[in-house]
């Protein structure tokens, strides 16, 4: 009986404090170990769902509604606005056509060769025709045009010239002094222009005429090819 109480004071002394800080300080040992263990387990199953779930994400289409549609090719596309903007060109209009005058060709175009002068007895070319007429019958413009020069010529008398479009310029030369057009002024085909007179002192040995001479382009050139049409 004396024995057990002198183990049980023996234990509830300094020795029993030691014995029970050991003891607490081996569970506490044991609880950080396995929380840690824990906590590194569950750090690992987080990264590899994070992981996952972002993986998902980059892969997921931007736009999923429109990812079936076929696209145009870019050679469709091209001919899907030309088709849109072809616009079909209008057909030429053909340009009312009538003789300065009524009469025959009395003297032709000579292509740059020299013919002899009846008035001046020389060779020269003739870089337009000669039409007969009568003193003071009209003359009309062959074609729509702007009167570019009314003037008197010293040697072709009274002159009147056309710009008929397209590089085509009417020159209508030994008209007389009652001109009725003016520079600058818009004519019509069969606008009378003047008539026919004696003015052109190189051909004043001729029986009235109308001098018709055509440039096209810069360069003389047979009117014959503008006289195919009737007078009006």
């Amino acid at each position: 009986m004396k024995k057990n109480v002198f183990n049980m004071t023996k234990l509830t002394g300094k020795n029993f404090v030691i014995t029970l800080l050991v003891c607490l300080a081996v569970v506490a040992a044991a609880g950080i170990y396995s929380y840690n263990k824990i906590a590194d387990k569950l750090e690992n199953q987080l990264k590899n769902n994070d992981s996952g779930t972002l993986s998902a994400e980059v892969t997921e289409p931007v736009n999923n509604e429109q990812k079936d549609i076929p696209k145009e090719t870019e050679a469709e596309t091209k001919n899907a606005i030309a088709e849109t903007t072809i616009i079909e060109a209008a057909a030429p209009v053909a340009q009312t056509m009538v003789r300065p005058l009524n009469g025959k060709v009395i003297n032709g175009f000579s292509g740059g060769e020299l013919v002899k002068s009846k008035t001046l007895n020389v060779w020269k070319t003739h870089d337009g025709v000669d039409i007969s007429g009568n003193l003071d019958e009209k003359v009309k413009s062959m074609t729509s045009g702007t009167v570019m020069s009314v003037k008197e010529d010293p040697i072709w008398g009274i002159c009147v010239i056309i710009d008929h479009g397209n590089g085509v310029e009417g020159h209508y030369y030994n008209l007389s002094k009652d001109v009725t057009v003016t520079e600058g002024m818009e004519v019509a085909a069969g606008t009378v222009i003047g008539a026919v007179g004696d003015t052109a002192q190189c051909e004043i040995a001729e029986d009235p005429h109308l001098h018709f001479a055509v440039k096209e382009n810069g360069e003389w050139v047979d009117p014959v090819a503008f006289l195919s049409a009737q007078g009006s």
